[in-house]
């Protein structure tokens, strides 16, 4: 029952944007064309010229309005934008803070706190940095999408952000550990069980 319902309906519509498209001119009207005369007086043409010449204030002011509040939208999405790249950096900074202090506790052991906080410092930093290079290299040499050069950058800055990270644990801890010898000789075997525990 219905699609006869529909087909009548879709009929009927084709048929009206056909017929709408489709009309002609009123034929039984005569169209009637006007032609500008030829024999304008020397006031009229000095009139038009006038009108062509009219200089508008209110549009320059409409103008000037209308740049200052591009400015202003442009310099509060600049503001927005360091805002939110601040707030961002904040969490970051407070989540690598936060995870130090658990696995520190966790573990019962500052140095694996510590540890914890350049890793995972040095992977966040190297995941920007790395990232940051490729794109400037993709823009300088364009070999493949921005996307691409952002992805494959993150991951090899985490890959070497990781990487440096236990590498400057190790050298802290043999950097803490040689000062201590040289400035602490009496209490060598006291401090070493806290920064370098077994």
């Amino acid at each position: 029952m219905k699609l006869p319902i529909h087909i009548t309906t879709l009929l009927f519509f084709i048929l009206l944007s056909l017929a709408s498209q489709s009309q002609s001119a009123d034929s039984t009207q005569k169209i009637t064309r006007t032609y500008p005369s030829e024999s304008l007086s020397a006031d009229e043409e000095k009139n038009d010229v006038e009108m062509e010449d009219d200089f508008a204030p209110g549009l320059a002011v409409f103008a000037l309005i209308g740049i200052a509040f591009m400015f202003f939208c442009v310099g509060a999405g600049i503001v927005l934008t360091i805002l939110a790249l601040f707030i961002l950096f904040a969490l970051v900074t407070m989540g690598i803070l936060s995870t130090s202090i658990i696995i520190g506790i966790h573990k019962k052991s500052f140095a694996k706190g510590f540890n914890a906080f350049v890793v995972l410092s040095s992977a966040v930093g190297g995941i920007g940095l790395v990232s940051a290079g490729f794109w400037l290299l993709n823009k300088l040499f364009a070999s493949v999408s921005a996307e691409v050069a952002l992805m494959s950058g993150a991951a090899l800055g985490l890959l070497a952000g990781v990487v440096f990270g236990f590498f400057a644990c190790f050298l802290i801890q043999r950097l803490t550990t040689f000062f201590k010898q040289k400035l602490f000789p009496e209490t060598n075997t006291s401090l070493t069980g806290l920064i370098n525990p077994e």
